[in-house]
């Protein structure tokens, strides 16, 4: 019996997901298969391998919530300088008595906020709403209604981008796996190297015993490529947007 090898070309879901396929059915067939020591350790491989790969798209995952919280905080700050430049521009008096006072503030940190990294923003930030704080110029800032809302705006978006890092920290703490892409890889030579080797050469030897779950992994090997051809196909039918010209 032929057992297909699983080509390249499948993303670290899928890889992940045919994973953890392929270890429910072998849990389905164990009983016809437990005598094989080879064949269990394999399996098990298979399992820690797809577990580790689950730890690693929560990283990522974590990695793309923070991005999304610092990209949030900035739309915030992005919005007070678009603030300030309006208010450095309205002559009328009332709100002058008001700008006058909160305007040096923001010049001291606007601009350093947007130039700096995750650390540093976090910082220049936080010291931005302790200094907004304080009475006399909370007071103003009570004054220049828009600012103040979006003030409240950016200290609500900072406090969930640092309860974000301190979980996105943690969580490297705790962390030991490798990167998705380096899982994957994994993953796809112990199919094709261990397990398809394997089922391909006890089914010469005991068919009755093996053959239902090599013919189980072979259809889940097959879907998976069917996916990459016809994504290969795609592409390949796909004009280009810069044809070349004759």
């Amino acid at each position: 019996m032929i057992v297909h090898n699983l080509i390249s070309g499948l993303k670290a879901t899928e890889v992940a997901g045919l994973a953890h396929t392929l270890c429910d059915l072998y849990d389905s067939c164990a009983a016809e298969l437990k005598a094989d020591d080879y064949l269990r350790n394999v399996m098990a491989d298979m399992k820690g391998l797809s577990e580790r790969l689950l730890d690693a798209f929560r990283n990522h995952r974590l990695i793309t919530s923070l991005e999304n919280h610092d990209t949030h905080r900035m739309r915030c700050v992005s919005a007070l300088v678009n603030l300030k430049r309006g208010y450095d521009k309205i002559p009328d008096e009332s709100i002058q008595s008001h700008w006058t006072e909160l305007k040096p503030v923001f010049e001291n940190f606007l601009s350093a906020i947007q130039a700096g990294n995750y650390q540093s923003k976090t910082a220049l930030i936080q010291a931005l709403l302790r200094r907004l704080s304080d009475p006399k110029l909370s007071a103003h800032l009570e004054g220049l209604v828009d600012m103040k809302t979006t003030v409240d705006q950016l200290q609500a978006a900072e406090k969930d981008f640092e309860a974000m890092q301190v979980e996105y920290q943690h969580q490297l703490l705790e962390d030991k796996t490798e990167s998705a892409t380096d899982l994957k890889e994994t993953i796809f030579e112990l199919i094709n190297q261990r397990l398809v080797v394997h089922l391909e050469a006890k089914c010469n030897e005991d068919a009755g015993t093996y053959s239902t779950f090599a013919r189980l992994v072979d259809a889940q090997v097959r879907a998976g490529n069917a996916k990459v051809r016809a994504r290969r196909k795609v592409k390949k039918d796909t004009p280009s947007e810069n044809p070349t010209t004759e």
